[in-house]
């Protein structure tokens, strides 16, 4: 952590002492938790206002059956010929006869 010094409002000093007495904690430790919730909505709001946001999901990737639950499995099978539970993009393209 590293030391700041700030100065405040009066009634900005005066409700954090109040609210930090309130939830039996230091005011350094509640102004860490505004800091990080306001931080945290920042980044949300600037996030959904991306526009690369737009095009999530948009796409649609091959019908070969793999699925982020089976990649390992077709990834790093040993015998991956003999599964017949997967389908191959290669073995059905036009290519690959």
């Amino acid at each position: 952590m590293k030391r700041v010094q700030l100065i405040l409002e009066e009634w900005q000093q005066e409700w954090l002492a109040q609210e930090a007495k309130r939830q039996s904690i230091s005011m350094s430790a509640l102004l860490r938790q505004l800091l990080t919730e306001a931080i945290e909505r920042r980044q949300a709001e600037s996030l959904a206002e991306d526009p690369l946001w737009g095009i999530v999901g948009m796409g649609e990737g091959p019908r070969d059956g793999v699925t982020s639950e089976n990649l390992d499995k077709f990834l790093y099978q040993t015998n991956w010929r003999d599964d017949d539970s997967l389908l191959r993009v290669a073995e059905n393209g036009p290519d690959y006869s």
